[in-house]
């Protein structure tokens, strides 16, 4: 059961250190996973605010890659105007993001109303590349999550859980050992139209299209309502399982040379966009037809990049939608992914 609390709880060093060696030798992920109460926990950030919704309030959605960049993300949110927004990848106190409450600065540098959840409890300090170039030795609190920002009051809360995402795949194969899973988080926003329902997902990469389908179906099982909605995030579609392949890479190449548009375009390979069509969510009118990947320094994601954060929306107008580069002012990349953007009409 979700609890709301101002504060994530933060595991102790031993009891991470303690599950990381009882999940090499095999231990359920389940059984380790149920004395982490972060999991459970949904981080309300409220300010004193006066901000009023008109007729119209533009969102934004963005994976950016730990938040360690949270302070020149903010100069690019400003600069977009938006007034409320999904993200995905956030960092506390992790070592690779400078052990920083990643979401919790940036809702303060904007002044804004948040919330956020923990998918994963990092039994390590990260991926290869990370791990290879630590900020310390060990994390802090070794949490990555998903979060909401918002100028305007956050109403309703809610956290779901995934009950098919436990995290065990990414084990010893992807060098990422942790605990957790995939989650959603929502909301709703009292408007000119009356309430209106918002929340944010970050589905699996290590998973493929039929899995991804899964999550939304039980998340529209569970939490879907008759209200007015938008949600989005970095929805993976990528069209194909890793897990089925020895070399995706390669196998991405191939595709996109017999299927120029399968990337960009991929809602004939992710039955995720009919259930949402079933759902009377429509997409056309918010996102744009450009990609969404963003190449890093560091040479990753690597081509062919596609498009894989969105939003859908129902019972609102979707306007205006932008791809906006995850660049700041100095010309150096903010994230692997770009920011979306769309204004939504309330009428």
């Amino acid at each position: 059961m979700t609890k709301r609390v101002n504060d994530i709880s933060i595991p102790s060093i031993e009891l991470r250190a303690d599950a990381l060696v009882a999940v090499d030798r095999g231990d359920p992920y389940c059984d380790w996973a149920q004395l982490f109460p972060c999991l459970n926990e949904l981080q309300v950030m409220d300010v004193e605010s006066n901000h009023v919704i008109e007729d119209s309030i533009r969102i934004g959605s963005w994976n950016l890659e730990r938040g360690k960049e949270w302070q020149r993300a903010a100069d690019l949110i400003e600069r977009e105007n938006i007034e409320v927004l999904f993200l995905s990848e956030m960092d506390l106190g992790m070592s690779r993001s400078g052990q920083q409450h990643t979401a919790k600065e940036l809702a303060a540098r904007l002044g804004w109303h948040g919330l956020f959840a923990v998918e994963f409890v990092e039994l390590e300090l990260g991926n290869p590349w990370e791990i290879a170039s630590p900020v310390e030795s060990t994390n802090v609190a070794g949490l990555h999550g998903n979060a909401i920002l918002s100028r305007y009051p956050l109403h309703k809360p809610w956290l779901h859980r995934f009950t098919q995402s436990d995290g065990s795949w990414w084990h010893r194969r992807f060098n990422e050992p942790r605990l957790g899973g995939r989650i959603a988080v929502g909301a709703t926003l009292e408007t000119s139209i009356g309430p209106v329902e918002i929340f944010t997902t970050h589905l699996e990469n290590n998973q493929g299209p039929t899995e991804r389908a899964d999550a939304l179906r039980e998340l529209f099982d569970r939490r879907l309502t008759h209200l007015p909605s938008v949600f989005g995030g970095d929805l993976n579609t990528s069209t194909l399982n890793p897990r089925l392949h020895t070399d995706p890479f390669r196998e991405r190449a191939e595709l996109a040379i017999a299927y120029p548009d399968r990337f960009l375009n991929p809602c004939a390979y992710e039955p995720l966009f009919d259930l949402c069509h079933h759902h009377e969510f429509q997409w056309g009118t918010c996102n744009t037809k450009d990609v969404t990947q963003r190449p890093r320094e560091r040479g990753y994601p690597k081509a062919p990049l596609g498009r894989i954060d969105w939003f859908f929306v129902k019972q609102l107008i979707a306007q205006h939608p932008k791809t906006i580069p995850a660049i700041g002012r100095d010309g150096l990349t903010i994230s692997d992914h770009d920011l979306i953007v769309c204004d939504l009409l309330l009428r």
